[in-house]
């Protein structure tokens, strides 16, 4: 029996699914910014384009960086209105909000609200012009978006998606009936991991059997000569042979934990004094404070900011452990992406993470919020090092049968050829 059998996952080869006719699905989303939800988007449209399926991409707010790359691979993109007239920032900025697991910063003006009635007035006419045979919706916003527009154009087959614990409704209350909207207007709703199912259907009162759980797929290909740049990196970022490089990527946000683990690592180095941390991601407000508390702690030549970073494959390659230290999450990509690059990996005990983890060797599962569980789980892992390379190549494999862009698509295409 092969792994993949071993773990229940069904992998059915998608030449069978291409006997099948192929249409057309309309994407609808917030921004096309760089983010976890955005980058499986463009994964996902990329993979059925180029299995022959029509591919359009609504966004409520015009530009972003991975607008670009979905009109490299010919797949148009849609923008507010149109091009010339995107939709008012004040209402993309709900959606950010979501992301960032904030308040709203803004309450939506009369003038925006009409702008987006008037941008799902044109939605629909899109998909009453073009008759696409799915409506495929991400976040919660455009979820209530994409739902109504579709059943206003009669489409076929009306998908939403939740990509995250419901944590959403608590802090803007409106989105909880607009869930729940979206969700009885659906013909589909899909989950990224079963820790969301089940938040959903706990929070919305929707039946779990009616969801289903497709995870994410990663671009494995961009690690496939990872073992061949660890010097490389390590010297670029002067770690010497006896020190350990552990590594978070994720951006600046206070629910990414950032603050938990530098109090973790700071103890931790109390016990191993050759460890360095490495922070990757974009800095949305909170770098100084972390650069202060490092100081403060002891740490602070330590723990080397590195902002945004392009080559994450490249940058993990020369790291000895992967950190995720959210307070919550739904499915992580960042998770993946360490253990695609073999690393054993300390992860919060929330959301996907024990799923995305169930069965590696050398990974540890902490509380969230508790920077003595992290230096615990730091400690464990790195006290194991150096490892049998068997652990790193099962990590490996196993991300490979689980998580490739292959798997996700042919998951994807399967349900939207079933229909409802």
């Amino acid at each position: 029996m092969d792994d993949a059998q071993e773990e229940g996952y069904v992998v059915v080869p998608s030449v069978a699914i291409a006997r099948k006719r192929r249409r057309g699905v309309l994407f609808v989303i917030g921004t096309l910014d760089l983010g976890g939800t955005e980058s499986q988007l463009v994964l996902l449209a990329k993979g059925l384009k180029q299995r022959g399926w029509r591919v359009e991409v609504f966004a409520l707010s015009g530009g972003g960086v991975l607008a670009e790359a979905l009109s490299r691979a010919g797949i148009p993109v849609f923008s507010g209105l149109n091009r010339q007239n995107p939709t008012p920032a004040s209402l993309s900025s709900v959606e950010m909000d979501v992301k960032k697991r904030v308040a709203p910063n803004k309450r939506p003006t009369l003038k925006s609200i009409t702008v987006l009635a008037a941008a799902a007035v044109w939605l629909a006419g899109r998909v009453a012009l073009t008759r696409p045979s799915v409506v495929h919706a991400f976040l919660p916003l455009t979820n209530f978006i994409g739902a109504v527009t579709g059943r206003i154009a009669s489409a076929p087959l009306i998908i939403t998606s939740r990509r995250g614990l419901g944590y959403h409704q608590d802090r803007w209350p409106r989105l909880k009936r607009m869930d729940r909207i979206a969700n009885r207007l659906s013909h589909v709703v899909i989950a990224n991991s079963h820790a969301v199912a089940a938040d959903m259907a706990a929070r919305d009162d929707y039946d779990i059997d009616r969801i289903r759980v497709i995870p994410n797929g990663l671009d494995l290909g961009r690690f496939d000569d990872i073992g061949n740049r660890r010097e490389e990196t390590r010297r670029r970022f002067g770690l010497d042979p006896e020190e350990l490089g552990i590594v978070i990527v994720a951006n600046l946000i206070p629910y990414k934990g950032h603050r938990d683990l530098i109090e973790g690592f700071a103890l931790a180095c109390q016990k191993r004094s050759n460890l360095k941390l490495f922070v990757v991601g974009q800095d949305r407000g909170i770098g100084p404070a972390l650069a202060e508390q490092a100081q403060r702690l002891g740490v602070g030549s330590k723990v080397h900011v590195l902002g945004a970073q392009n080559d994450i494959p490249g940058l993990l390659a020369g790291m000895d452990v992967g950190v995720i230290a959210s307070h919550e999450e739904g499915f992580c990509n960042a998770l993946m992406e360490k253990l695609a690059a073999g690393l054993p990996v300390v992860a919060t005990n929330v959301g996907g993470n024990p799923e995305a983890i169930s069965g590696l060797p050398g990974c540890e599962l902490v509380e969230p919020g508790a920077p003595v569980d992290l230096a615990r789980g730091l400690l464990a892992v790195v006290g194991r090092l150096p490892e049998p390379a068997a652990d790193r190549e099962f990590r490996q494999r196993r991300m490979r049968l689980r998580y490739s862009i292959g798997t996700m698509v042919d998951a994807y295409e399967r349900l939207y050829l079933a229909g409802r």
